[in-house]
């Protein structure tokens, strides 16, 4: 488990031009970057990254203004969240990597293809919503019941997150109150102010999907499957937003099945 005494596992901080992120790391190969959903750190991905270091090089990363990386101190694009994960990648010699993303850390992958597509070897958009404008202005009042209330119920998160345990309940809340309520609906502004159609429309980058069939993101399929080819979308049975920690097995074969397929 990432923050374990395991030596295997290291935790540390890249400075970059405008903050400072904080990351787990483990493994050897071709790199391989996680990034995380709203609210959320480099624990989303606890139950997979050894799985995943035995064939990669990989590297979660705290989003700026989340995890244990530091605050915002203004508003932030999905550009900037991209070029701070290509600086990440400068300060670790990474000319090239694959990365993932999980929700907005998906959106941040869009980002990535649409304005550095020559130092990604691949993206993999886990449950991303790909919405316009308007979509996002209909539903404005279920993102702020859920991210401008850092702190939910165990019922609540149960809801979302198949066979919760008290230990990641605990996690739930401890990572969303380090991010806060003002960092996590900045980062939903951003995602309804960003033309992910259009970045998605654009991507010359391999890419791949994977959704949950129980997850949220389910009016994105439309247009992940007119922009990428036959057999780059795989959808998990009842899982949700967070099939990482639903099905942890099944995700890593499924992430390894794409990265082979680059």
């Amino acid at each position: 488990m990432i923050g374990s005494s395991d030596p295997r596992w290291t935790e540390g901080f890249t400075s970059l031009s405008n903050t400072r992120l904080h990351y787990a790391h483990a493994g050897q190969g071709d790199p391989l970057l996680l990034l995380h959903s709203n609210g959320c750190s480099a624990y989303e991905f606890q139950f997979v990254i050894e799985a995943l270091a035995r064939q990669h090089r990989v590297y979660a990363i705290d989003l700026p203004g989340q995890g244990d990386s530091d605050p915002l101190t203004a508003h932030w694009t999905y550009p900037m969240y991209a070029q701070a994960v290509v600086e990440f990648m400068d300060r670790h010699d990474l000319s090239r990597a694959t990365v993932l993303g999980t929700s907005i850390g998906g959106v941040v992958c869009l980002a990535l293809g649409q304005h550095h597509a020559d130092r990604m070897r691949g993206l993999l958009l886990v449950e991303t919503p790909i919405r316009a404008a308007q979509a996002w202005a209909a539903r404005w009042l279920a993102v702020e019941s859920n991210f401008a209330l850092p702190v939910q119920p165990f019922e609540a998160v149960a809801s979302r997150i198949r066979n919760l345990t008290p230990e990641l309940h605990l996690r739930w809340n401890i990572d969303r109150s380090k991010a806060g309520a003002h960092t996590m609906m900045d980062a939903m502004w951003a995602v309804r102010e960003y033309d992910a159609l259009a970045a998605l429309a654009q991507l010359a980058v391999p890419a791949f999907a994977l959704l949950g069939s129980n997850g949220p993101v389910g009016d994105s399929r439309q247009a992940l499957e007119a922009k990428l080819p036959a057999g780059h979308i795989v959808v998990m049975d009842n899982c949700g937003h967070f099939p990482m920690i639903e099905e942890p097995a099944s995700f890593t074969q499924h992430v390894q099945r794409f990265i082979e397929r680059l």
